[in-house]
Order: structure tokens, then sequence, then C-alpha cells
């Protein structure tokens, strides 16, 4: 009786490490845990993380179940709000994540897959081609900063796998067989086909055309051709990370002012007579204002003006501004008649 009870309790103890093991193994489904789809954007991650966090604190909620939930929600965030993080486990699921950290740890020692995300020393062949694009807005939104929603078409990989039979002995992927795995004890077990060669059967990714909407950021003075990077968000194919999505912005010509660097250039014509008694004239800026531009003296043909802290923003320090560049062109009059040009010799002798 008691080596029964013995070799039970042993039977027992395998099967709950076996299940243990199992559980441990298992890809969780993270959208799931925040009661998202897998095709759930950015705002909706995070609004369902900010629902389900005052829902489940345990502040608020102390009891167990909360707190495994809350748990649930805060590990599924941390990952899905992450866009490294989300794109990895989108296509290679949680294995991929324990690949990237891995990655991370050894990627002075080694080029895997994600050596390229790291600064690895050469080109990775297992990351996709980066995308380069030209976006081109308008000198006000350089000024005054603004956001952009762009369409963005790219081949996508579908989220679910489609089964597919091996094409040499027609078997099946593998499927879930129960399986004894100890005296009394049946469980559950992928059973892959038993072949003599290299079997196919199992599943494939399919590629397909998709649109996605991203938000692109510009900031007050932001530089010419400077670079905004969307990592691992150009074309996806199967058992290769995406390359990097790249927007180099241009500014659009405006009517009268021109960049250079940090100072806005630009010309103004006057009248003769304007350059030589003054002028007064109002200028529209980029955010609206209106600039006073005045002289009360004689104004000779390429002259410059400095308006100082009228130019663009720096970048970063938007507070902080370069100056705006006036030269002023004269516009002669075609002709006089010969009373006006007595009048002038008159008062210039």
């Amino acid at each position: 009786f008691f080596e029964c009870s013995s070799i039970m309790r042993t039977n027992v103890l395998l099967v709950l490490v076996i299940i243990i093991s199992l559980f441990r193994n298992a890809l969780s489904d993270l959208y799931a845990d925040m009661g998202l789809k897998e095709d759930a954007t950015d705002s909706e991650i995070k609004k369902a993380f900010r629902v389900l966090s005052r829902k489940l604190h345990p502040d608020h909620n102390p009891s167990a179940d909360a707190r495994d939930e809350y748990a649930k929600v805060q590990k599924a965030y941390g990952i899905l709000g992450d866009r490294k993080k989300k794109k990895v486990y989108d296509m290679m699921g949680e294995d991929g994540l324990k690949e990237l950290d891995s990655g991370r740890n050894q990627r002075h020692q080694h080029m895997d897959i994600f050596g390229g995300l790291f600064g690895g020393g050469g080109q990775d062949q297992t990351r996709g081609q980066d995308v380069h694009l030209s976006l081109k807005v308008s000198l006000a939104d350089m000024y005054n900063g603004n956001d952009h929603t762009l369409n963005f078409k790219k081949s996508k990989l579908r989220s679910k796998q489609v089964v597919k039979d091996c094409m040499s002995c027609k078997a099946k992927p593998p499927q879930l067989k129960k399986v004894q795995i100890a005296p009394g004890f049946v469980v559950q077990q992928q059973v892959a086909p038993s072949c003599d060669h290299v079997c196919n059967a199992g599943t494939k990714q399919v590629v397909k055309g998709h649109s996605q909407l991203l938000e692109v950021m510009i900031e007050q003075g932001i530089p010419e051709g400077h670079e905004i990077k969307f990592e691992m968000e150009a074309d996806e194919y199967p058992d290769r990370l995406p390359g990097d999505l790249i927007f180099k912005v241009k500014s659009a010509p405006h009517p009268y002012f021109k960049r250079v660097k940090n100072d806005l250039h630009m010309k103004m014509k006057i009248s003769l007579l304007e350059a030589l008694v003054g002028f007064h004239k109002v200028i529209d800026h980029l955010d609206g204002r209106k600039v006073d531009v005045e002289r009360d003296t004689v104004t000779p043909p390429g002259y410059q003006m400095i308006l100082k802290e009228e130019g663009m923003p720096k970048h970063n320090v938007p507070s902080e501004h370069g100056n705006l560049i006036i030269k002023f062109e004269i516009v002669f009059p075609e002709r006089i008649s010969p009373q006006q040009a007595a009048q002038v010799r008159s008062l210039l002798a």
C-alpha cells in the first residue's frame, strides 16, 4: 500500500511539473489580456490600459482575481505599449521577445536576427531594407510646429497563419492529440507527422497589402533635411524583421520667405521716393503676427535690414530665434517729365 502511494505521489508530481512547464511555455495572448483585437491602434492600446488600470488597481479593487488581472495588464502594456517590442511580438510572439532580450545582452558577441537593432557591425541580412521617403511641409509648419497624419501603404504579414499540407507526403500539420504521460494521466500535446524526409507540413505566413496611418510630428524649428524615423515600420516579410521607415523633411517654397538655417531672408521692393525719404511697411509673419518694417532716412540700393529674433525658432530651443534679413530693391520710374526732371535737379543740386 505504501509503495503504491509513493508511486502515485511521484506520478502526480511528474504531471504537475509537466503541466507547469507547458503553461510557462505557452504563448499568452497579450491583446486578449487587455480586451483588444490584434489590429488595435496605439491610441486604443493606451485607452484600454488607462481604463483597466483604474478598474483593477489594488487600491480600488483588492480582490485576488483583480490583482492577477492587473499584473497581466501591466505585463501586456509593457510590451504592446512599446513600438519595438510590439512589432517583435506581433511577428514572432513571446519567443521573439526572448530573442530580443538575448540580442541586447549578447550584441557584441553575435550577429543574430536582432543585431541590426542594436548597432551591429555589418549589414544584417535577416533584417528588411529601410524605406526612405521625402515629406514636404510648409515653412509655417516648420516655424509653428504641426502634426501630420500620413497614409502609408506597405506589405504586412497577416496576424493569423494559414495551414498547409506537406507537398511530399500529404501529411497534416501538427495536431493536438491525447498522450499518456504517466499511468492514469493523459494530456493533450502537439504531435508532428512522422516522415522519413524533411516534412513541410505546418503553417505559412501570408504577405498582404496594408494601409497604415502614421502620426508625424513636425517640431518647431525642425531643420531642413531632418530625418524622422519609425522603427520597424517598413515592409514586413516572413523570417525577418522589417526595416525602418524614414521621412526626410523638406520645406515647400514660400511666397516671400527663404530659410537659411535659423535665419529668414526676404526681398522687399520700395519706390525711389521711399528710398529717398523713408517708408513704413507691414509684413505677415509665419505665425500670423504683423511685423513693422520702417526707415526714416535714405535707403541705398542693396541695403539689408536685420530684424533680430524674427527668424526661425531654434530646434529643441523654440524660445530662441534666428534673424529676419530684408534686402531692399529700389523700383525706379520708367520715365519722368521735363518738369519733374527740373524739380529733381533743383532739389538735389
